[in-house]
């Protein structure tokens, strides 16, 4: 009997050595597929964006700048202060930025005066930016076009979401000889941030409104600064 439970007692522990061996090799195995997945799965987001937390664009430091914003005919028979309002926001936010990308930079044009230039000269708007830009005496021109904008939901005319899209350009003027310095289409801005595609009720255009010209300010700002 002894005997017996010695030759048991044997092949369970040898039973229990199986298993313990299956499964550091099972642990093994899910380990070096889980890293061939990733592997094969691509580089992370971090990997994929080197440039994350650098601006798109660095070139205004020690240069003098301005806005100018364009905005179709519709937009400005709704809207009169479009341009105003959204040169105005997005100046005010690089004029108080401090980092390095726009260390020296001057604004020796304020965006009341730019929209007077362009009230005053319609011709602008059928002009190359590269030929206006000049004009202004500056080096840095600041270009935006809102190709869309709406306070209003796609889904029901009866629920509130601020909507726009635009493409910004930077104008570098150096001497007489002008050049595109930097150029971006389809920033989009929505209002409010969290509203689903149908919107919402409880508001009104205005909010709409001034909600999405700080959110699109906001986008167009960020393209110039790490901050």
């Amino acid at each position: 009997m002894r005997v017996q439970n010695y030759m048991v007692l044997h092949d369970a522990r040898q039973l229990c050595n199986r298993i313990v061996l299956i499964l550091l090799y099972a642990s093994i195995l899910c380990i070096s597929g889980c890293t061939w997945v990733g592997a094969m799965a691509g580089p992370s987001k971090e990997m994929e964006s080197p440039e994350k937390g650098k601006p798109h664009y660095a070139g205004l430091a020690g240069h003098s700048a301005a806005v100018m914003v364009w905005a179709d005919r519709a937009a400005k028979v709704e809207w009169p202060s479009i341009q105003l309002d959204l040169a105005s926001q997005i100046q005010n936010k690089l004029y108080a930025n401090k980092s390095s990308e726009l260390k020296g930079t001057t604004w020796p044009r304020q965006p009341s005066s730019v929209v007077r230039y362009q009230l005053d000269h319609p011709d602008v708007d059928a002009s190359p930016v590269t030929e206006v830009a000049p004009r202004l005496g500056i080096s840095r021109l600041i270009y935006v076009e809102v190709s869309s904008f709406s306070t209003r939901s796609d889904a029901s005319f009866e629920m509130y979401r601020g909507s726009a899209i635009a493409s910004v350009k930077v104008i570098e003027v150096e001497g007489t000889q002008t050049k595109v310095g930097y150029s971006e289409s389809s920033i989009r801005a929505t209002f409010p941030p969290k509203a689903t595609a149908e919107g919402v009720f409880n508001s009104t255009d205005a909010i709409m409104y001034r909600g999405v010209i700080a959110a699109l300010a906001k986008e167009i700002a960020g393209r110039f600064s790490s901050e």
